[in-house]
């Protein structure tokens, strides 16, 4: 599905170095299309590139670190679009890692939180509006278009010790889901996709060394993991990613609004 009338499908994906952004470009490469990676290592633009794709590699160091609070840039995100179209016309499909802008996430007792705690996790959200509102307006005027935006399955299932993060990842997701019924009629499908104990190399509970592109060390750090999970296992990057993919290559365009929670079964009531 990535050629379209002789036109190859175009896909935007930020963080594209870490956890499934590698996995996913390299899927995307595949299937045909050409990219525009934003993080991604020179080695990996070089693999993307000899899998046919073009490849538009973006390290502005502002559109790594958009938001809305003191010393962000608010417009790094609408100048990595504008680039995007300038290179190639047009942007189909868009995976987007919102970052933090400050802790990749705080755990413990609500009552030992701090307001720096909090602030420190609220650029998953402004993040998002941010990406949300530089893509859509093109992909309004070229008659459609696919995001996925990554959240996590925390924000779905309330859970002790996890009261800002889930509260910060719910919102986030609640943001994907109302905007995308906004713009449904424009042909625009906008998923959220949160995971839960999926783990690549950069996996920030794993302890350094755990975890590389073909093997997992479990141990300690995972036991726990694995037990609250009712697959038993933990999961992998590269199934995150081919899920992902489905929702991004044009093979799927009648689902849009959705919140889809990729955790083994953690989120299940």
């Amino acid at each position: 599905m990535a050629d379209q009338g002789g036109l190859r499908r175009v896909a935007l994906i930020t963080q594209a170095g870490a956890m499934a952004g590698p996995k996913l470009a390299e899927i995307l490469a595949r299937a045909g299309h050409d990219l525009v990676v934003e993080g991604a290592r020179p080695e990996q633009v070089e693999r993307l590139s000899a899998l046919g794709a073009d490849v538009l590699a973006l390290n502005d160091p502002a559109c790594a670190a958009p938001g809305v609070g003191p010393g962000a840039d608010p417009a790094a995100c609408e100048r990595l679009v504008a680039q995007a179209l300038e290179r190639f016309g047009r942007i189909d499909a868009a995976a987007l890692s919102p970052r933090s802008g400050g802790a990749g996430f705080v755990r413990g007792p609500f009552l030992e939180a701090s307001v720096e705690d909090l602030r420190g996790m609220l650029g998953y959200f402004d993040t998002t509006f941010l990406w949300l509102r530089a893509l859509i307006p093109p992909m309004r005027r070229q008659g459609g278009g696919q995001i996925v935006v990554f959240t996590s399955a925390a924000g779905k299932r309330p859970e002790a010790n996890w009261s800002l993060y889930g509260a910060v990842r719910a919102g986030q997701s609640f943001l994907v889901q109302a905007v995308a019924l906004e713009h449904a009629k424009d042909g625009i499908c906008i998923n959220a996709l949160g995971s839960k104990n999926v783990v690549a190399p950069d996996f920030p509970l794993a302890p350094a060394g755990a975890i590389t592109d073909d093997h997992i060390e479990r141990g300690a750090w995972s036991a726990p993991l694995e037990a609250e999970t009712p697959l038993g296992r933990l999961g992998r990057i590269e199934e995150l990613a081919a899920f992902a993919a489905v929702l991004l290559d044009g093979r799927s365009q009648f689902q849009t609004g959705q919140f889809f929670a990729y955790s083994g079964g953690w989120d299940v009531d």
